[in-house]
C-alpha cells in the first residue's frame, strides 16, 4: 500500500481556505473528507465541480479516525473593533480532536501569543490569495512548518515542499510570525503607495489617476502591491494588521503597523467617493522580476525588426540565409534533448509555451490558465474527438511532448489514463513535481523518434507545439509510423505540424516544415485515414487522423 493510499485527510472548516486545501489534496491523489457545522457555499465550483464530488462530507468529526488520519483545522479567527483576536472557534475545533488517533495540523491564522491555547502537532500557516487559492495550495509559494510534536509528518508535506518556491522549518512561533510578516509587509506597501498617491492628486478623474500612476510606476515599476488603486480589504489583511499591532502595542513600538492600518482606513473612505483602479495579487518570484528587463529589450527589437523597411531588406538578403540553410548540418535527436534540457533549466514555464501574455515572466498560474484554455480549445471542444469518444473516462492517451504538464493536467483530469512523453528528462522531472498527485499519469523520457509501447496501446495520441521541432522529415516519418502502430483500431491522433517558411536551422526552435499536401501524403503513407487538415494561424497545421 502506498503512503498516499494510507493517509486520509479530514478538513475541519469548509470555507474558502478549507475548500482550497481539500480540492488541492484531492487532486494530488489523497482521500479527503470534510466536517463543518454549516452547509458550505462552493467557492470554486466553476473550475472544480467534478473534484468536489470526490470529497466526502462527514457526519461526525472522528468518523474516519485512524493513526493514518490527518486533520487540517481551517477554521477562521475573528478580530472585532477592539483588535483582540478571537480564536474561540479554532480552540473548539481542536478540542473535538482531543481523543483522535490521527495527527492535527493547524492551518488557521493565529497570533504567536495564542498558539498555546490550541492542541496541534504542526502549524502550517496558509499563504493563499482567494482567487487562486487551489492552485496556490497545490504549488505553494511559501511552505512554512512549525513543529509542535514528535509525530512523523504526513506525506503531503514533502509533496508541498517539493513544489514550493521557498520553504521554512522551525517553531510554531516562528511560523506564525512569518505569516504575519508576509501579510503586514503586503498591507504596508499597499497603504504607503495609496497614501503617496492621495497626497499628489485628488483621484477624481482618469487624468489625475493616470498622473499618479505615472509617478509611482516610474520609481516602483508597477509591481505587485505597489500599484495605486483600491485599498486592501478582503478576509485577511485588515483583521491581521489590526490584531498584530493591537497585541503588541502596550509593550512594543508598532507605529508603522498602526499607521499603515489607519492610512488604509482613510483611503477606503476616499474610495467610497471615487472609482479607483482595482487589481488582485499573485505570488511572483524574484527570477520573474529580474527577467522583466530582458522581455522589454526583446519587445523593442521585435518592434524594430517588424518595420516594412527592415522586412524589405531582409527579403532581398534571403538568398544568403537560404545558402547557409543548405550547408548547415541537420541536428540529431541527442542535440535536441540537450537543447530542451537546457531550456527546461533556464525557464521551463516560458519555453513550453512562448505565446503567453507575460512572455518570460510567466508564472505558475498563467501557465495553468493557458493549459486549460488550450485543452478546451484543441481537445474538449473538438467535434471529431467528441464524436469518436463519447466517454473519455475510458480513453487511454499518449501525450507526446508533454513538457512540464501544462496541458497534461487537464487531459488526466478528464481521461482514464495518460502516458506523458518528452525527449527532455528535465521537463519530465518538472512535470512529475507539478503533477505528482495524479495517479493516472505515467511519465516516459523518449528517444524523440519512437513510442516505447506495445502495438495498439492507445485510444488517442495528442501532440501540440512539439512535432514542428523535429529536425528532419525522416524523424517525422518514423514518429508517424510509430503513432500508427501504437494506436488501437479506430483510435484518433491529433498532431500539430509546422508549415510555411520555418525558422533557421541554427535556431533553438528549428524544425521541419511541410505543406498541407505533404502532411496528408505522409499520414496516408503511414496507413492513416485523414479526418481533418486545418490551418492553425499562418505557420502551423492540425492533422486529425484515424487508424
Amino acid at each position: 500500500m502506498s503512503e498516499i493510499s494510507k493517509e486520509t485527510i479530514v478538513v475541519l472548516g469548509y470555507g474558502w481556505i478549507g475548500q482550497a486545501n481539500a480540492l488541492a489534496l484531492s487532486q494530488m491523489g489523497y482521500e479527503v473528507s470534510y466536517f463543518d457545522i454549516v452547509e458550505p457555499t462552493y467557492k470554486y465550483a466553476d473550475m472544480y465541480a467534478n473534484e468536489y464530488e470526490n470529497i466526502t462530507k462527514l457526519g461526525n468529526v472522528l468518523e474516519v479516525d485512524s493513526p493514518h488520519t490527518w486533520y487540517l483545522i481551517c477554521v477562521g479567527d475573528r478580530v472585532p473593533e477592539n483588535g483582540i483576536q478571537d480564536i474561540s472557534l479554532i480552540v473548539r475545533a481542536s478540542e473535538t480532536l482531543r481523543n483522535a488517533k490521527g495527527g492535527v495540523i493547524l492551518r488557521s491564522t493565529v497570533l504567536p501569543q495564542n498558539l498555546d491555547k490550541i492542541r496541534f502537532d504542526y502549524y502550517l500557516p496558509e499563504f493563499l490569495h482567494e482567487k487562486k487559492a487551489v492552485e496556490e495550495c497545490i504549488n505553494p509559494f511559501y511552505f512554512v512548518v512549525g513543529v509542535n510534536s514528535s509525530k512523523n509528518e504526513p506525506k503531503f508535506f514533502s509533496d508541498w515542499k517539493g513544489r514550493s518556491y521557498k520553504s521554512f522549518l522551525g517553531s510554531p512561533k516562528q511560523a506564525s510570525y512569518i505569516k504575519y510578516l508576509s501579510n503586514a509587509w503586503n498591507a504596508t506597501r499597499i497603504a504607503f503607495v495609496n497614501e503617496f498617491g492621495d497626497i499628489m492628486e485628488e483621484p477624481n478623474s482618469e487624468k489625475n489617476v493616470r498622473q499618479i500612476e505615472e509617478v509611482l510606476d516610474f520609481v516602483l515599476g508597477r509591481k505587485n502591491y505597489l500599484k495605486y488603486g483600491k485599498g486592501y480589504g478582503g478576509h485577511c489583511l485588515p483583521k491581521d494588521m489590526h490584531a498584530l499591532f493591537t497585541v503588541h502595542q502596550n509593550s512594543k513600538n508598532v507605529a508603522i503597523l498602526k499607521g499603515a492600518h489607519l492610512s488604509n482606513l482613510a483611503h477606503l473612505e476616499l474610495q467610497k467617493k471615487y472609482s479607483l483602479p482595482e487589481w488582485y495579487s499573485i505570488w511572483v518570484t524574484d527570477d520573474a522580476i529580474a527577467g522583466a528587463g530582458g522581455s522589454r529589450i526583446k519587445a523593442l527589437w521585435f518592434k524594430f525588426n517588424s518595420t516594412p523597411s527592415i522586412q524589405s531588406k531582409r527579403r532581398r538578403l534571403r538568398f544568403i540565409t537560404n545558402f547557409l540553410q543548405s550547408v548547415f548540418p541537420d541536428r540529431n535527436l541527442r542535440a535536441e534533448a540537450k537543447i530542451w534540457n537546457k531550456l527546461a533549466t533556464k525557464n521551463a514555464r516560458y519555453y513550453v509555451n512562448p505565446k503567453t501574455k507575460s512572455g518570460e515572466d510567466v508564472n505558475e498560474y498563467e501557465l495553468r490558465d493557458s493549459g486549460l484554455v488550450d485543452y478546451e480549445k484543441f481537445i474538449k471542444n473538438d467535434p471529431i474527438i467528441n464524436k469518436v469518444f463519447a466517454n473519455t473516462k475510458n480513453v487511454v492517451v499518449a501525450h507526446i511532448g508533454c513538457g512540464i504538464g501544462r496541458m497534461t493536467e487537464f487531459i488526466a483530469t478528464n481521461f482514464k489514463e495518460v502516458h506523458a512523453l518528452d525527449i527532455s528528462s528535465k521537463m519530465i522531472e518538472q512535470a512529475q513535481k507539478r503533477l505528482g498527485g495524479f495517479r493516472n499519469i505515467t511519465y516516459t523520457v523518449t528517444d524523440g523518434v519512437s513510442l516505447p509501447y506495445k502495438n495498439e496501446n492507445f485510444d488517442f495520441v495528442f501532440s501540440y507545439q512539439v512535432m514542428q521541432h523535429l529536425p528532419n522529415i525522416n524523424v517525422l516519418k518514423k514518429y508517424m509510423a510509430d503513432t500508427f502502430r501504437t494506436l488501437k483500431k479506430g483510435g484518433i491522433a491529433k498532431l500539430h505540424l509546422r508549415t510555411g517558411r520555418g525558422v533557421y536551422k541554427w535556431s533553438k526552435f528549428y524544425g521541419v516544415s511541410m505543406t498541407k499536401e505533404e502532411a496528408i501524403k505522409l499520414a496516408e503513407e503511414a496507413g492513416f485515414k485523414v479526418l481533418a487538415c486545418e490551418d492553425d494561424k499562418p505557420k502551423n497545421i492540425w492533422l486529425t487522423l484515424q487508424k
